[in-house]
């Protein structure tokens, strides 16, 4: 039995040695499991069998054993690759390798792969997938079918990925796609590069899908680098100007972020002098190294007189370039601010601001340089509804220009003085309509056009739907909106005009009438207003019968009387206890008194303490002063004597007049007032017998008299009753057309009238003249006279004092007389028998002598 065993052994291990000593190789299809990675169990070859092998031929991959040593080779490149190692693993276990295949052509390419590739067309051992960009299209397969032939297809192709095992190459295009972005930060840029954007481009340490980001963080400084940097959330919200990414090429995001970043020239005076001249070159120019949207460039001259020119950005947080400072300007395009610090100083300033700020709004923000010299100022409200305070210049339009300039458009308003500006632009509520009766809240609107003394009104229309505004934006603007309704308000604060509307519907007016004014308030109109019976938002005050004022409520008044109610005499209003104050307003004021009541009633009268309206009204009325029949002193209106008064009839010491208490003269210059002689040669005692005529009193209580000859006529009168012209040639000293005298009743002057005529121009010049054909002299001269004379055996006839010597000088054919009219003689009167021929042969050189 033990025998037996042994044997048996013996015969298992010899078939043992045997089959481990034969050749073993891998016999599979690829449809096999464990045939593609060559993990399936090795089998023994048949007896001629010599070799393994591992085949891809026909898109048919196998392994087995061959017994023909031609048919596959044991060199790299082939499709049929032999060994004949005799392992019991089998030799031909090695990897034939699997890559995923594409062209670029294929616009999937880029996408991830999943699932099984396809086997490399040859075998090479050390084989490698890739995937790679090429021109900027996805490629991928084996290493060893890419043509020409390469050891490293990745060589000089940052954007390739190589791999060694079966279906690697199955990455999303972006996995091997290298980014190159610009990265860096503005807050730690020493050199600048980073804010211009001239920085090189570095390789991105994490896939970024070949895009970049530019991003303005929330301090204002600039951050540029790589997609993969941002979260999910930042990239969404990554759309805005101050966030964007790009993928147009590697280091997309170069250049100044934003766009419209801004550039200022940017220098202080005290480090370089010429930071003070106009700049022309971009020596001085940098961009803002902090972003803000609404960022300006600015110049200015400090408190200290320093001079520097910079970003609003770059200064400290609670600093504002131009703050109360007027030698500042403030602008936002590239350079602007190139100005040099003379015109800085020499030019235009105006307030620049917006209602965001109060003191705009108020009108009393500091002003500020336009820039340049010769700019206006304006102030309007914007398309935003803010108010606007700035230079004409900045306005970007000539349409925006030309509005402010109008005389007529009231939209905006310019002007040209340094801070001029300043208009209050008034808020008030506007609308119209049910809600609008109740009480209003918050502000107002800035009204739409520019008023001085602009209004807000509350008010009803017909009694009914309420309305709210500006009276500046009436059609046409009104002065008084109220003036013909009493159910209305106005007021001039912002945003005033927002009471309930039963605040202003009754309707108060002064009811009274002068007739039955015991205290004389409805005369002065400082009665109380009381309220109407029937309310209809207006009051009247009218004179009626005998002169007397009366005031009330409109209702009161007949149809017919409301309709006839307009002119001096009547008048509508609006306001509530708008009949007040005196009415006339042209009602006459006069002092009022008598002196047998009140014995300073004769002083000269100043103030309002013995002034007093007059009661009964006239359109002619005159204010008196009077010394009566009974020889007492009283002052008073005209009107209040009575209609058909005669104030200063019979009386010598009276005065009317018609202006605000200018019966104001003393009883004594009442007396001595200025009376003189009012007549004209007309009258013939006006000429030859003065005395006979009563002097009169002067209206101007202080004048003078005159004589004078006037077109022929004699006149004697006040010098007051004279034009200007006039009075000035009547005391010209040396102009003797006119006299003047100031004692009463004192031009009496004597003026002779001459018979003025020469023969030489009138034929009837040498006869006896006329007595009724005699003028006036010219010219006055006490003890003037007239004369006759013989000129060349002519007659000549005049007043002594229209010659520059004596009439009979040397002239013995001559006569001065002292009458009027005295100088008439016929001619043949005035010759005389002592003519002589007078001459001496001895110098008779034309005989006339010889010839007598």
């Amino acid at each position: 039995m033990v025998r037996q065993n042994w044997i048996l052994l013996a015969v298992v291990g010899a078939v043992l040695i045997y089959e481990a000593s034969g050749l073993h190789c891998i016999v599979c299809s690829n449809e096999e499991p464990g045939c593609t990675d060559g993990s399936k169990q090795a089998e023994l070859c048949a007896g001629n069998e010599v070799s393994c092998f591992v085949s891809f031929e026909d898109g048919k991959f196998s392994r087995g054993c061959t017994a023909d040593e031609n048919t596959c080779s044991d060199n790299d490149g082939t499709k049929c690759k032999k060994c004949n190692d005799e392992i019991p693993a089998g030799c031909n276990s090695f990897k034939w390798l699997q890559c995923h295949k594409c062209a670029t052509t294929d616009a999937t390419c880029s996408d991830a792969k999943v699932g099984t590739g396809s086997f490399c067309t040859t075998f090479k051992t050390n084989d490698r997938c890739y995937e790679r960009f090429v021109a900027d299209k996805v490629e991928r397969g084996c290493q060893s079918e890419v043509e020409p032939s390469t050891d490293d297809v990745c060589q000089n192709n940052e954007h390739c990925k190589p791999c060694d095992e079966n279906n690697c190459n199955s990455d999303e295009g972006r996995m091997f796609q290298v980014t190159k972005c610009v990265q860096c930060d503005t807050s730690v840029d020493n050199t600048g590069t980073c804010l211009d954007g001239t920085l090189a481009a570095s390789n991105c340490a994490n896939p970024s899908d070949g895009k970049c980001f530019s991003k303005i963080l929330d301090d204002g400084s600039l951050k540029r680098g790589c997609h993969s940097e941002l979260t999910a959330q930042e990239v969404t919200a990554c759309t805005d100007t101050k966030c964007a990414i790009c993928t147009e090429d590697n280091g997309c995001n170069k250049g100044i972020f934003p766009a419209d970043r801004l550039q200022c020239h940017q220098c202080k005076k005290a480090d370089s002098a010429s930071c003070s001249d106009e700049l022309t070159t971009e020596v001085n120019s940098k961009i803002c190294s902090i972003y803000q949207a609404d960022d300006k460039c600015y110049s200015r001259v400090k408190d200290d007189q320093s001079f520097d020119r910079g970003c609003q950005s770059n200064l400290p947080a609670n600093e504002k370039s131009c703050n109360g400072l007027a030698n500042c300007f403030e602008c936002d395009g590239k350079n602007c601010n190139s100005l040099s610090e003379q015109t800085l100083k020499d030019s235009t300033k105006c307030q620049r601001c917006t209602s965001d700020d109060a003191g705009c709004l108020a009108g009393t923000a500091p002003v500020q340089s336009c820039g340049q010299t010769g700019d206006s100022c304006f102030v309007r409200i914007n398309n935003d509804g803010k108010l606007e305070r700035d230079c004409l210049s900045t306005l970007k339009t000539d349409d925006e220009k030309v509005k402010c300039n109008s005389d007529t458009d009231k939209t905006c308003i310019a002007c040209t003085e340094a801070g001029c500006n300043n208009q209050k632009w008034l808020k008030c509520h506007k609308c119209k309509g049910g809600a609008c009766k109740d009480e209003q809240a918050g502000e107002g609107e800035h009204c739409t056009n520019y008023k001085e003394s602009d209004k807000c009104y509350e008010r009803f229309l017909d009694g009914t739907d309420v309305d709210r505004g500006c009276e500046s934006d009436l059609d046409p603007a009104t002065e008084n909106v109220c003036v013909a309704n009493q159910q209305c308000k106005t007021c001039d604060v912002d945003s005033c005009n927002n009471d309930v509307s039963t605040a202003f519907l009754e309707t108060k007016c002064v009811q009274c009438k002068s007739s039955e004014d015991a205290d004389g308030s409805c005369l002065k109109g400082t009665k109380a207003e009381e309220i109407c019976a029937v309310p209809d938002g207006k009051c009247y005050s009218r004179i009626i019968a005998g002169g007397v004022l009366e005031r009330g409520c409109r209702s009161a008044l007949t149809a017919q009387e409301q309709t006839a109610c307009t002119g001096e005499q009547c008048n509508l209003c609006g306001d509530v206890g708008c009949n007040k104050g005196v009415f006339p307003e042209n009602r006459l004021l006069c002092y009022q008194c008598q002196s047998t009541d009140d014995a300073s009633c004769s002083n000269e009268l100043t103030g309002d303490a013995k002034a007093g309206l007059c009661k009964i009204w006239k359109a002619d009325d005159k204010c008196y002063s009077r010394v009566t029949a009974a020889l007492n002193f009283e002052r008073g209106c005209q009107s209040d004597l009575g209609d058909n008064a005669n104030v200063c009839d019979a009386l010598n010491d009276c005065l009317e007049c018609d202006g605000k208490n200018c019966n104001s003269l003393s009883e004594q210059k009442l007396k001595n007032r200025a009376k003189c002689l009012k007549c004209d040669s007309e009258d013939t005692s006006c000429v030859d017998a003065t005395s006979e005529i009563v002097s009169a009193n002067c209206d101007n209580v202080e004048d003078s008299c005159f004589v004078r000859v006037n077109n022929g006529k004699l006149e004697r009168n006040c010098l007051n009753t004279l034009g200007e012209a006039d009075q000035a040639k009547c005391k010209d000293a040396n102009d003797q057309s006119c006299v003047t005298c100031t004692g009463q009743g004192c031009n009496v002057e004597k003026w002779i009238k001459c018979h003025q005529c020469k023969e030489s121009s009138s034929s009837t010049c040498n006869a006896e003249q006329v007595d009724a054909n005699a003028q006036f002299c010219p010219k006055y001269k006490v003890d003037n006279q007239c004369y006759e004379r013989l000129e060349s055996e002519k007659v000549v006839r005049g007043c002594s004092n229209d010659l520059s010597e004596a009439a009979c000088t040397n002239n013995l054919e001559c006569r001065t007389c002292a009458e009027s009219a005295c100088n008439k003689a016929a001619a043949n009167s005035l010759k005389t028998n002592q003519r002589c021929l007078q001459c001496s042969t001895a110098s008779d050189d034309g005989g006339l002598c010889l010839a007598g």
